[in-house]
């Protein structure tokens, strides 16, 4: 890989990482760090959750959308905000819009999850439906910007994002101190561009590893390659990194802030998944549990290591699956023998 030397696109100080907590105040979730004595034996390490999935709007999300609406001028508000978004990303522009009164409409891909769906539209955000890909529904919400003069929120690849999303960390820092490395979901990069720029601001001895899945992962091949890589129809369960590649502002963090990228399979989420439901009472969409699964399957190491339980917008129906092979496993296992769950 080439020197890393460009310095980063997005600076972050800590004056303005003050000034963005300032503006969030108590519009976003304090969410807690968690922890589970069968999950750390599992892991081989301390492994602590931090829990977005328990953040308003289900996810981390809320954070990026709020401070980039917070931030626009009164002029700019009225006409309207549009963005494009697999689910999360979406619920979290739609609230943030409802709660600051401002029209919103959110792109999202054909096979959305209903759940999300539901909830984007229980905001009060119009919905409007693009294809499957993510460059199919940003270029979509791009053109009804231009039509309509309404403010494109970027899902990830923007300062105003990247520094929401930098709260987390900053809140993960004060309460798990001693943390050795915290592992991070990747889909367009905003949430570990900001997370990397605030642990190497407050603690940079920290290090900051970026997780996909096997079959998403665009970050993983461009921090290898030393350039933004660009892949095609990613097909992962987890359906929030299902990015075709990172964003150009995000990547220019990436590749002087992060200390690695591994990747996990589809089947070690779900496993993931299960155990966070059964042992740490955790629901975890298949997004939220790539960063744990990470951790657990051991490509994450550390005494002491965080995992981002980026969100927890389960779609009801994978739920009840994951609950059927819960009690077909517990069913499967011999008379007083507790099962692998």
């Amino acid at each position: 890989m080439e020197a890393r030397t460009t310095p980063p696109a997005i600076e972050l100080t800590s004056a303005q990482l003050a000034l963005v907590r300032g503006r969030l105040g108590s519009r976003v979730h304090r969410t807690p760090v968690l922890a589970s004595r069968l999950l750390n034996r599992l892991a081989g390490s301390e492994l602590l959750l931090k829990a977005e999935h328990l953040q308003r709007g289900g996810s981390f999300k809320i954070r990026g959308a709020l401070n980039f609406l917070m931030t626009l001028a009164g002029a700019e508000r009225e006409r309207g905000v549009i963005t494009a978004s697999s689910g999360n990303h979406g619920q979290a522009v739609a609230l943030a819009a409802h709660e600051l009164g401002i029209a919103a409409t959110v792109v999202v891909p054909e096979d959305i999850a209903g759940v999300k769906a539901a909830a984007i539209r229980d905001y009060g955000a119009a919905v409007e439906i693009a294809g499957r890909s993510s460059a199919e529904r940003l270029a979509r919400a791009q053109a009804i910007a231009a039509e309509s003069g309404a403010i494109f929120v970027p899902p990830y690849d923007h300062p105003r994002i990247v520094e929401g999303q930098a709260t987390t960390a900053a809140e993960l820092l004060e309460d798990a101190p001693g943390v050795e490395a915290v592992a991070v979901p990747v889909g367009g990069g905003g949430l570990i561009a900001g997370i990397a720029l605030a642990v190497k601001l407050i603690a940079p001895s920290v290090r900051v590893v970026g997780v996909e899945t096997a079959a998403a992962d665009d970050a993983n091949r461009s921090f290898r390659a030393g350039k933004r890589v660009r892949i095609d129809h990613p097909n992962t369960i987890a359906d929030g990194i299902r990015n075709l590649e990172l964003g150009a502002l995000n990547w220019e963090v990436i590749r002087t802030h992060v200390d690695d990228m591994v990747t996990v399979s589809d089947a070690e989420v779900m496993e993931a998944m299960r155990l966070l439901l059964t042992r740490a009472k955790v629901v975890a969409e298949p997004t939220g549990a790539v960063a744990p699964a990470a951790v657990l399957a051991g490509r994450v190491r550390g005494a002491r290591v965080a995992a981002i339980v980026s969100g927890g917008n389960l779609d009801p129906a994978l739920l009840a699956g994951l609950l059927g092979q819960v009690a077909e496993a517990d069913a499967a296992a011999p008379a007083g023998a507790q099962s692998k769950l």
